[in-house]
């Protein structure tokens, strides 16, 4: 894998065999809460973790959940005192191990954040780049795909809807998601035309 793809994997949350669930956005209060932003699918499931990290392969970070909050979670942190070392934790990430994640019974179930790192491919198995994050804004979940070079209109990173139409086989095991690249490239032109009659 070339160096820019390593460096955009761990940007997306995916550092070797860790997995990034959460980051601390700030502080709360005055007794040195913090705020937590969870990355996983249902955000609660961030506490059923043993074991999380503070960056891939650190230190062992203990906290507890007070409240639900606009963006998240407002936590207690293990150690912290005053504000000012909750602010310290600022964008901080936190990671679990891969191995902490359950073994899947087969190889069509799988965790969203498994996906991350995918090759992708197209209707031919040609390589046509790789994904990035997923992404929910509301509707439904989206591959984030990084393409090798831009397209006219569309740019190097891309969205594509997390459905069997578009997204027909992910195989964990060769590392590869298969896109029906084409088809979806039809939708796009499709709503641009649509844009410009507008």
């Amino acid at each position: 894998m070339a160096a820019t793809d390593q460096t955009e994997r761990q940007q997306a949350g995916v550092e070797g065999d860790w997995i990034c669930v959460g980051a601390f956005a700030g502080s709360h209060g005055v007794k040195g809460d913090v705020r937590l932003k969870s990355f996983t699918e249902d955000p609660a499931a961030i506490f059923s973790y043993t074991e999380i990290h503070k960056g891939p392969t650190g230190p062992l970070l203990r906290f507890k959940k007070l409240r639900d909050s606009k963006e998240g979670f407002i936590v207690r942190v293990e150690g912290l005192l005053t504000p000012e070392d909750a602010q310290a934790l600022s964008g901080t990430k936190l990671y679990v191990s891969r191995a902490a994640f359950a073994e899947h019974a087969d190889d069509d179930e799988f965790y969203l954040a498994d996906l991350i790192g995918l090759r992708a491919i197209d209707e031919d198995g040609i390589d046509i780049g790789f994904v990035r994050a997923v992404e929910n804004f509301g509707a439904e979940d989206l591959l984030e795909l990084v393409l090798p070079e831009p397209i006219k209109g569309l740019g190097r990173y891309i969205y594509v809807p997390f459905r069997k139409a578009f997204v027909p086989e992910v195989a964990l095991g060769a590392g590869t998601v298969s896109i029906a690249f084409k088809e979806w490239q039809k939708t796009q032109v499709s709503e641009r035309d649509g844009a410009d009659e507008v």
